[in-house]
């Protein structure tokens, strides 16, 4: 039978064809392991609290400060005290025809302790009022920081959701843009969203030419 035993068109795979393909089979390996060990996305209201945590502590927090302000005026001022006095008094003269002469000498040593109470700052402590305005500019700080996670973190997830639809040099600027963005939520957020920086980075990496 006729090209029995033959082979036809057959050509060798050139040093080119093979290093594209094991790329390309590099970048589908790392995007698997990628996929498998991808970690959770925080929801909205996780980046909001781990924001405001971060910015300026928590509300209850504030609350332990007046309370540890109030119960400080239990404790006494204490004050000491130590004085030391001497003496020295002469005297010479002449008493009923006879020459006199006087000599007196003195020392007094006197300790004070002494314990005082403010009851009224039990009630209300004058340190309230400043305490009360570092509150309200601590709860500022949170809700600013709460609204720009809030952002932040919508801003990301349509940046990522028009990531399946790009290609190319788009793609790339759109992946980049991604990346900033959780680099920005991740230090709002006190490292929240360092594996996904990480992961995004390891994507953006894969994919360059």
């Amino acid at each position: 039978m006729p090209g029995v035993g033959k082979i036809a068109d057959f050509r060798a795979p050139g040093r080119g064809t093979t290093a594209a393909k094991r790329l390309a089979v590099l970048g589908i390996a790392l995007f698997c392991a990628a996929a498998v060990v991808a970690p959770v996305e925080p929801t909205l209201l996780e980046v909001q609290a781990a924001a405001a945590l971060t910015a300026a502590g928590t509300a209850a927090s504030d609350a332990d400060r007046t309370a540890r302000l109030r119960a400080s005026h239990w404790a006494p001022v204490l004050r000491g005290q130590f004085i030391r006095r001497e003496d020295l008094r002469s005297r010479a003269g002449e008493y009923r025809g006879y020459p006199l002469r006087q000599d007196d000498t003195g020392a007094a040593h006197t300790w004070a302790v002494t314990l005082t109470w403010d009851f009224a700052q039990l009630v209300y402590s004058r340190e309230e009022s400043q305490l009360a305005l570092a509150q309200v500019h601590l709860a500022r700080v949170r809700r600013e920081a709460a609204e720009k996670a809030a952002s932040l973190w919508t801003e990301r997830r349509q940046k990522r959701t028009s990531l399946r639809e790009l290609t190319g040099a788009a793609r790339r600027e759109a992946a980049i843009d991604s990346l900033r963005i959780s680099a920005e939520l991740d230090a709002l957020t006190g490292g929240l969203y360092r594996d996904i920086v990480v992961r995004e980075q390891a994507e953006i990496e894969v994919e360059e030419p």
